[in-house]
């Protein structure tokens, strides 16, 4: 984790020194007497800094003094990454048509090369999640199309998002978990008995979640399909989050599996392979064709078999065996994590 603070601050310090860049070549170093040169004393450290230095020799602080424009961190970005090093394309192929090998390179010591692991994790999950708001019929990627199911659907795919493989089977599961409940509902009203939960269990919570309970049932009899839709909008909010909380249960699955390797080698592999997948979800969003979505379906279930035959340099039948563990256990935690959405999604309609 060092070294992803490290690459941001680095990243920062890149655009000091690119807005310096900018500076200059617009024809001078200084803008409204708040330019890019400094006072000869580091603001951060109060060091003596070097004449027309960027950064400070004792801290690594840059020496830019006023907050960079927003045209200034678009130069940054094309310079940097695209125009210049090219590297986040170098790592968006390293990550998506070579399993493991970003991992293998950081844990040889080649970072600088490639974007980290966190940052490439982030991004990719914030385009994705963004994408499945933003873009028109992205729900239909899973193969649901009724307007009713978009809450469901949603709900499947961010509660999937570590897989793209499943997210198929868990809308159409929770698909049927909802006519389940509304044929529920219907004899629980033909019988004069309204309850959506059990008051049994209801009677065990402490009072102020029993209130909570109670007035979200109440807002379910009112307008199913209304607190249908908001319990889908908050479990799709809370959804990045919990990926992210279970980083560190996946990376202990492999390391109960790949025992020699150290856990921090296994966290490093868990946030490349995360940020593989949301990659195929993201495509499979923004190009929702047949063949596209098939391709990164079957791209997202022979991706970790390679990526963990890569790194761990075992047998085949060695790796497929542990491969099928994992994904066993590694459905227990995403059924843990949808049920832990699903629950918090329905009080948040109270």
């Amino acid at each position: 984790m060092v070294d992803e603070l490290s690459g941001l601050s680095g990243g920062a310090a890149a655009v000091a020194a690119s807005a310096e860049a900018a500076g200059l070549a617009g024809g001078g170093g200084h803008r409204g007497g708040h330019g890019h040169g400094h006072g000869g004393t580091c603001l951060n450290c109060q060091a003596t800094l070097a004449p027309q230095a960027r950064f400070c020799s004792q801290c690594g602080q840059d020496t830019a003094n006023h907050p960079p424009s927003l045209m200034e961190f678009v130069h940054e970005f094309v310079s940097h990454y695209i125009a210049v090093e090219g590297t986040l394309w170098k790592s968006l192929w390293g990550l998506m048509a070579r399993p493991g090998f970003l991992t293998m390179e950081y844990l040889a010591g080649r970072k600088q090369r490639y974007v980290l692991p966190l940052r490439l994790l982030l991004t990719l999950g914030l385009l994705f999640f963004l994408a499945l708001k933003l873009v028109p019929g992205a729900p239909q990627v899973v193969g649901v199309g009724d307007d009713d199911d978009e809450a469901v659907v949603q709900v499947a795919d961010a509660a999937s998002a570590a897989e793209a493989a499943s997210t198929v089977r868990a809308a159409k599961l929770a698909k049927a978990n909802e006519k389940i409940e509304q044929a529920t509902r219907r004899v629980a009203e033909q019988s004069g008995d309204m309850t959506i939960m059990d008051h049994r269990i209801t009677d065990r919570l402490p009072e102020g979640m029993q209130a909570k309970v109670k007035r979200a049932e109440a807002h379910w009899r009112e307008d199913p399909k209304g607190s249908a839709k908001a319990m889908g909008a908050t479990m799709l909010g809370l959804a990045p989050y919990a990926v992210l909380c279970s980083l560190p249960f996946f990376a202990g699955l492999l390391k109960l599996l790949f025992w020699r390797q150290p856990y921090g080698a296994h966290f490093v592999f868990a946030m490349h392979l995360h940020a593989a997948w949301y990659g195929m979800l993201l495509l499979a969003v923004l190009l929702p064709w047949g063949g596209v979505i098939f391709a990164a379906w079957l791209w997202s279930n022979v991706y970790p078999v390679v990526a963990l035959k890569r790194v761990h340099a075992a047998s085949w039948w060695t790796t497929l065996l542990r491969a099928a563990v994992l994904a066993v256990l590694h459905w227990l935690i995403i059924g843990l994590g949808l049920l832990a959405l699903t629950l918090v999604g329905a009080l948040s309609t109270a």
